[in-house]
């Protein structure tokens, strides 16, 4: 009986540690987010809840961040100029500390602040600021390309 009890417990340990390792870990904000995201949904958090709708720029591209390795980012927004899309760079710097992720432009003397939830080859982003008194919170979502 005492063999049973060992081999279930030894059986036990080795299925909780084998399903403990799933490639979900990266929702603690420790994942990288290097590389290229496309824009695809965006949003604010109204009466509490998340309220988004897909990111759509006409027949344009979506908007994409770029984060290198080196701390530096590429911002390309895109627009409608008489029907022809037009792309507009902007690049700056970028730290990430825990979920937090501060990005700074060129040229700009304060960066800008976003909470992160990230999961495989999505991240949110989440903006907070006040405004005449009133809090808001926007909400945009990449996609890893």
């Amino acid at each position: 009986m005492k063999k049973i009890t060992i081999l279930f417990l030894s059986v036990l340990t080795l299925g909780l540690s084998v399903s403990s390792c799933s490639n979900d870990d990266d929702n603690g904000g420790s994942a990288s987010i290097e590389g290229k995201w496309e824009l695809s949904e965006e949003g604010a958090i109204v009466g509490g809840k998340e309220v988004l709708v897909d990111a759509e720029n006409g027949s344009c591209s979506n908007d994409t961040y770029e984060f290198t390795n080196d701390g530096k980012f590429k911002l390309t927004e895109y627009y409608s100029n008489d029907g022809k899309c037009e792309p507009e760079a902007y690049n700056g710097t970028w730290t990430k500390n825990g979920n937090t992720l501060t990005i700074k432009f060129t040229g700009e003397t304060q960066g800008e602040t976003y909470q992160t939830e990230l999961s495989g080859n999505k991240i949110k982003l989440k903006e907070t600021f006040t405004e005449e008194g009133q809090t808001y919170t926007y909400v945009y979502v990449y996609v890893k390309k």
